[in-house]
Parts: structure tokens; C-alpha cells; sequence
């Protein structure tokens, strides 16, 4: 139990940016016209098949968090030649009221343009972020790994407590 305590806040140390649903890394902060923009995606790099956006949009005025009351938000995708577009696809925040959450599917790896539109009473904008999405990388399962670790330990604990009884006459 110790060790994976320990290492779950490895994991969280280990985990470096800022992160801004929790879990997400932030890939963007700008302010644009009326608008401040926050984009976090999981996994910490764009990958295909999908990657998950949490988006948050301020006030740049009063840094007053909008929600989908306030504002209209929609995303689009644009790949590489021969690539599959996404949207333009309505986004609202019906699960987190703090973030607008929305999966991008990416078929091919390569330069994709992300557009997150904003509009409201207070303007429209639109935020391009250029996205390079990758192959997804194989990593460690550091559970399995504890896990069969724990288990390896557990067997031979059981294996030299055997042969001691064996050998007490």
C-alpha cells in the first residue's frame, strides 16, 4: 500500500506544467480582444486518435470566468492534406462549469490548426492554436509494474516461509 501511495505522488510531482483541470496540460493563456483563452489537453501532447480539450474563457476586463450563459463557443480542426476536418462543433461546459470540454479526433499525424471561436456581448473572436499531433508513445505502466513487483515479493515471502517449515525438525 506504501509503495503505491508513494508512487501515485511521484506521479503527481513528476507531472511539471501547470495543469488546468487538474490533469490537463496548458498549451495556451492569451488574451485576445475582449477575451482571455486557457486551453489544457490530455495526454500533455496532441496525439491521435484523439486528443481531450478544457478550454476557459475570462473577461480580459474584470478576469470574470464566462460559462456557456455568457458566451458561444465552437471548435474546428484542419489537418494536413487529406486529412478528415473536425466541426465546426458547438462547445458547452454541461459536465464542469469551469471548463468547456471537448475531444478533438486527429486521423493523421502532421500540422493541425485548432479554432476556438468565441462569441457574446462582448465581441467575437476566434484563437488559432497550431498543433503538431503525434504517433501516441508507449509508457511504462507503473501500476502493472508495482503490482507484479508486489507480487514477486509476495511469492518468495511465501516460498521461504515453506522451506523454513520444512526444515524445523
Amino acid at each position: 500500500m506504501a509503495v503505491l501511495a508513494l508512487h501515485a505522488s511521484m506521479a503527481l510531482l513528476s507531472r511539471g506544467d501547470a495543469h488546468a483541470n487538474g490533469a490537463s496540460t496548458i498549451i495556451m493563456d492569451r488574451v485576445q480582444g475582449p477575451y482571455r483563452m486557457v486551453v489544457g489537453i490530455i495526454p500533455a501532447r496532441p496525439v491521435i486518435p484523439q486528443t481531450h480539450l478544457a478550454i476557459q474563457v475570462f473577461d480580459a476586463a474584470d478576469k470574470r470566468l464566462l460559462r456557456d450563459t455568457d458566451v458561444r463557443l465552437q471548435v474546428m480542426a484542419t489537418g494536413p492534406a487529406g486529412a478528415s476536418g473536425f466541426g465546426p462543433e458547438p462547445v458547452l461546459n454541461e459536465q464542469t462549469l469551469r471548463y468547456f470540454e471537448v475531444d478533438v479526433p486527429f486521423g493523421v499525424i502532421g500540422s493541425w490548426d485548432v479554432s476556438v471561436s468565441v462569441s457574446s456581448d462582448l465581441g467575437e473572436e476566434e484563437f488559432v492554436l497550431n498543433l503538431e499531433v503525434e504517433e501516441p508513445r508507449a509508457g511504462i505502466q507503473w501500476v502493472w509494474i508495482t503490482a507484479l513487483l508486489v507480487a514477486i515479493f509476495a511469492v518468495g515471502v511465501w516460498t521461504w516461509l515453506t522451506l523454513r517449515r520444512r526444515s524445523v525438525p
